[in-house]
């Protein structure tokens, strides 16, 4: 007798499927490609027996991944100096897979065009000035405009093109890193994984970081004193205000209803980001070599 399936959505593409004492998270994908991809990462990673992610379950459908639905999962918190700790040496980690697997023969692996997306970010967000003077100050804008405008140039100067590559996970927001009922981090949603320096996604979890402590970066190197070892191009990374860039033009992109309440959280976030900007810019030139 077949057991009746019960299935919730959970967010657009995504629903829980339960049947009988199983359940499981069922995404779908909007292009073959990007499935593909995801499911091409996660066989590497379970040939090799990587702990810190969940597993797939073969669909017949090929735009729908399936895993299992793995209960007590907490996205990471990076105020917590053991979500910090423990999610960074996770994906240290995932970084190192390169000893083992040889990324970048793979067909499905793009490199990751930082420089180019940086700049359409930042021409975006001065296209969209105007709607952005609905919520903050002309001098606000400014002070972001100029920061991106004077952090390329130094970026692009020490952005050295590497041959060392590997995988990267392409989205280390702190709701794509999991930790499981038994401390394990688990990291999913590879949609956007692709080739890169392992130091472009270590600076890139450390501008998701940096708000949670209070920008002090002095204080972020002293807790996990290997980001120290990260090469200039990396930590040129840090001037760039991403973080700003990226959530006011979500924002831009909700309906209007909704912009009205994410703005009131994101304006005191920005008055304390470029609060202290100055400071961050100068710490991070001092660490330069």
């Amino acid at each position: 007798m077949a057991l009746e399936k019960n299935i919730r959505k959970v967010k657009k593409n995504v629903w829980k499927v339960e049947e009988g004492e199983a359940a499981y998270s069922l995404k779908r994908y909007d292009t073959r490609s990007t499935a593909v991809k995801v499911e091409y990462v996660h066989q590497q990673l379970h040939a090799i027996r990587f702990p810190n992610i969940v597993p797939i379950i073969p669909t017949e459908d090929p735009l729908f991944i399936m895993q299992p639905w793995i209960e007590g999962t907490k996205p990471v918190n990076f105020r917590r100096r053991i979500d910090r700790t423990d999610s960074l040496l996770a994906l240290q980690a995932l970084h190192r897979t390169k000893e083992q697997i040889d990324w970048n023969a793979s067909p499905y692996l793009h490199r990751y065009q930082l420089l180019d997306k940086w700049r359409e970010r930042l021409s975006r967000f001065i296209e969209k000035r105007m709607a952005l003077e609905k919520f903050l100050t002309k001098q606000a804008i400014d002070e972001i405009v100029m920061y991106g405008e004077e952090a390329l140039p130094i970026l692009k100067k020490n952005y050295k093109k590497v041959t060392d590559s590997t995988l990267l996970h392409g989205d280390v927001v702190h709701h794509n890193i999991l930790r499981d009922g038994n401390g394990l981090i688990r990291f999913i949603d590879f949609d956007l994984a692709c080739l890169g320096p392992s130091g472009t996604e270590l600076a890139l979890w450390m501008h998701r970081v940096l708000p949670n402590v209070n920008y002090n970066l002095e204080f972020l190197l002293s807790e996990q004193s290997s980001l120290r070892n990260l090469d200039n191009a990396s930590k040129a990374m840090l001037l760039y205000p991403n973080e700003l860039l990226r959530e006011w033009l979500h924002l831009l992109n909700m309906p209007e209803e909704k912009q009205e309440s994410l703005s009131r959280k994101l304006i005191p976030f920005t008055e304390y980001a470029l609060s202290s900007w100055p400071k961050l810019w100068y710490d991070i030139e001092r660490i330069m070599k």
